[in-house]
């Protein structure tokens, strides 16, 4: 009884997929399960087939009415269970050139019964497969997939059975413009032209290719197949090109910024890194300054208290990866640093970092309209090598009184105006303090578009360190820094510790775009302390 109701809610179920003109496809094995419910019921089975796919049709009776079951290949479980004679009666045939067989009328079909001696033949004679493809294509074909299944979404090594792991070879050349005329995807002359051209030729596992030639052939047309086999050799061609590729660590300084939570995946990670012709170590990527979901609040009383607890943990990782200690004594690789955080936090991951040789910086970008997510820490297509002079280090105040205090303005961003800053160092809106800034003809976000940016604005920022610290011998410097993240985090490498001057860091308060900067943390040669505590931590290794 159990048997019956499954064959019936089987009907009931594909009456509806009738009805929609498509019938679910069913591998070999689904369905001769499907086959063998109906014979087992008493019901009459009516298989019409061409050479790479069938229908099963169902009634109660030889004269009707047909309901469609499914659709799908015929194999050796089909095979063995419409083999026994007791079936012979209730197993009829149609052979048919029509692509989607379930689509006919079996009511207007010539049936046809087979016996048990007949089943071989019959089935021999739907074996649509022609045309086979020469060794040389084949060697060609399986290059191109690096031995791997081309259909989207699969990548299957070929080289190992998926459920025993055997090697061997379980590679299928798959025709995207069928061999045969009357095959899938077949044409009058071009079947003949292409069936041994490399370019017709899809490399496949076993389940994709009877997806695409016998289980559901009328989703796989010739141009989505052809898609799919350029995606997948450029796919290839990228991966093992980024073999030659030099290997670097992955360092990710990340923290919400005024409610923002920080958005960076490996995978972005790695498309900026390939695009920039570096690509990742194989080990896990090092996070620093991460506080959670802690909000962005530089001038809260327990914001800094937060950051030191963090610093105290994170200085020793950033001190053994940079002096070799976390690579077992061995010079440390080069490090990929990904920045986005905080102004003062990002000053103060620079100071620890250092400007040392071999470390690749970059910085989310804006998307533009239909570039992907994972292209936006990839340095934009557009960017330009800046011309000499982009950056520019101004002289706003002269130090003409021989001041131990003075201003750097870092206006990349935008220009950071008088009003925006703080007193002592502006008073009714003069500047009270020698000042220099570091600026660009037209500050905006986009500023920085290409590696040499860095380079350059690195160069402008050590100008200005050798005015501040060996021309004008100050002491103490009140630093304003308005660009994008990869710049904030250079300024803080430049700020060494052999300089011996005190830099007090300055954020911008909460309070909207024209919001005045106030003070965060002080970073001196030996620790770094906050200015609304006084709470302190040791920068020395």
């Amino acid at each position: 009884m159990g048997e019956v109701q499954k064959v019936e809610t089987v009907a009931v179920c594909n009456t509806a997929q009738a009805q929609s003109g498509k019938p679910s496809a069913s591998n070999d094995n689904e369905l001769a399960a499907i086959v063998k419910n109906q014979l087992t019921a008493g019901l009459h089975v009516l298989v019409v087939a061409n050479k790479f796919t069938a229908a099963i049709f169902c009634c109660s009776s030889d004269s009707g009415p047909w309901t469609v079951a499914c659709a799908g290949e015929l194999g050796v479980e089909f095979f063995a269970v419409v083999k026994p004679k007791s079936t012979a009666k209730r197993l009829w045939v149609h052979n048919t050139q029509e692509p989607t067989p379930w689509a006919l009328d079996p009511s207007t079909l010539t049936k046809n019964q087979l016996i048990g001696s007949q089943l071989a033949s019959w089935m021999k004679s739907l074996d649509g497969r022609h045309g086979n493809a020469s060794l040389e294509t084949k060697v060609k074909v399986s290059a191109l997939a690096a031995n791997r299944c081309q259909f989207a979404g699969c990548g299957d090594d070929l080289s190992a059975h998926l459920g025993t792991g055997r090697t061997g070879n379980f590679s299928y050349f798959a025709h995207i413009i069928a061999a045969s005329e009357d095959g899938p995807r077949g044409h009058a002359t071009l079947s003949a032209q292409l069936a041994d051209d490399p370019e017709n030729f899809l490399l496949l596992c076993d389940k994709c290719h009877r997806l695409i030639d016998k289980v559901d052939p009328d989703s796989y047309p010739a141009d989505v197949l052809q898609q799919m086999r350029t995606e997948s050799i450029n796919e290839v061609r990228c991966l093992l090109d980024t073999l030659r590729y030099p290997e670097v660590e992955r360092l990710y300084i990340l923290g919400n910024i005024t409610g923002q939570m920080p958005q960076i995946s490996d995978g972005e990670a790695t498309s900026a890194l390939w695009k920039a012709k570096r690509r990742p170590a194989l080990k896990p990527v090092d996070s620093v300054f991460a506080f959670g979901g802690a909000h962005h609040a530089p001038h809260d009383d327990a914001y800094w208290p937060t950051v030191f607890k963090t610093l105290k943990y994170d200085l020793p990782l950033f001190q053994s990866k940079l002096n070799g200690v976390a690579n077992s004594g061995r010079p440390r690789p080069p490090l990929a640093v990904f920045p986005f955080h905080g102004t003062s936090v990002l000053i103060l991951a620079g100071r620890i970092l250092g400007d040392m040789a071999g470390t690749y910086v970059f910085q989310p970008h804006r998307n533009k309209v239909g570039e992907h997510m994972e292209t936006r820490w990839a340095w934009p297509d557009d960017g330009v090598s800046p011309a000499p002079g982009k950056y520019q280090v101004q002289e706003l105040k002269a130090n003409t009184m021989q001041s131990d205090e003075a201003v750097l303005l870092v206006s990349l961003t935008y220009g950071i105006t008088t009003k925006r800053l703080p007193s002592p160092v502006v008073v009714n809106d003069a500047l009270t303090m020698p000042t220099l800034e570091i600026t660009v003809d037209r500050p905006n976000p986009a500023v920085i578009r290409h590696p040499d940016d860095l380079v350059h604005f690195g160069a402008a920022v050590d100008d200005a360190l050798r005015t501040l610290q060996d021309t004008w011998k100050v002491k103490r410097v009140h630093l304003f820094v308005g660009a994008p993240t990869s710049a904030v985090l250079l300024v803080g490498q430049k700020m060494q510790a052999r300089h011996q001057t005190t830099f007090y860091v300055n954020e911008t308060l909460p309070n909207g775009p024209d919001s005045v900067f106030a003070p965060t943390i002080a970073i001196s040669a030996t620790a770094v302390s906050a200015i609304r505590n006084g709470q302190s931590v040791s920068l020395q290794t």
